[in-house]
């Protein structure tokens, strides 16, 4: 997967990669590696919201703590 990928490149190749596994005229092999590629996107994006998650809770664990000082 490309690293310089960003979350919303990702995430709209998920959903195209979701769409195109539901054509049912997919070959068996087809529908694998489609459902591989998804697998890894999936991955990424979730990634990608962890990192961002930790983030903002460190953001909000620091407004806590200034609220509490000026307390």
């Amino acid at each position: 997967m490309d690293n310089k990928m960003t979350f919303e490149q990702a995430n709209q190749k998920l959903d195209e990669t979701v769409r195109k596994l539901e054509d049912k005229s997919l070959s068996l092999a087809e529908s694998m590696e489609l459902y591989a590629q998804a697998c890894e996107l999936l991955r990424f994006c979730v990634k990608e919201l962890d990192a961002y998650k930790g983030q903002i809770t460190e953001i909000h664990k620091r407004i806590i703590e200034k609220r509490e000082e000026e307390q």
